[in-house]
């Protein structure tokens, strides 16, 4: 990341991110969490991108907030475009839609 010109995150992420975080590092992770957060674009939920998203639930196999994630993705310029995710389903369903993924395989 430190490499990027931009880092961005659909809104949702942040209540996904806090608990993943809590969950890993306790309240203190969670603090240099929300530190860091403006330090993300942030993506909204309109009624745009959740339909987007309830479409790619169906062709993609992806859980609802994943969708969304994808979604807010797809929204972004492709060229240097890196999605992030150990979410397998996410994962290949990025790939699918020929974004670059980090990490780059799974496997």
């Amino acid at each position: 990341m430190a490499g990027a010109d931009g880092w961005f995150m659909c809104r949702v992420g942040y209540v996904e991110t806090t608990r993943a975080v809590a969950l890993a590092g306790g309240s203190g992770a969670v603090k240099s969490f929300q530190a860091e957060w403006p330090a993300f674009a942030v993506i909204e939920v309109d009624a745009a991108l959740v339909e987007h998203a309830a479409r790619l639930t169906v062709s993609r196999d992806l859980r609802s907030l994943d969708a969304l994630h994808l979604a807010a993705a797809l929204l972004l310029s492709a060229d240097d475009l890196v999605l992030a995710t150990w979410d397998r389903r996410l994962h290949t369903a990025g790939a699918t839609e020929g974004l670059k993924m980090l990490p780059a395989s799974l496997e």
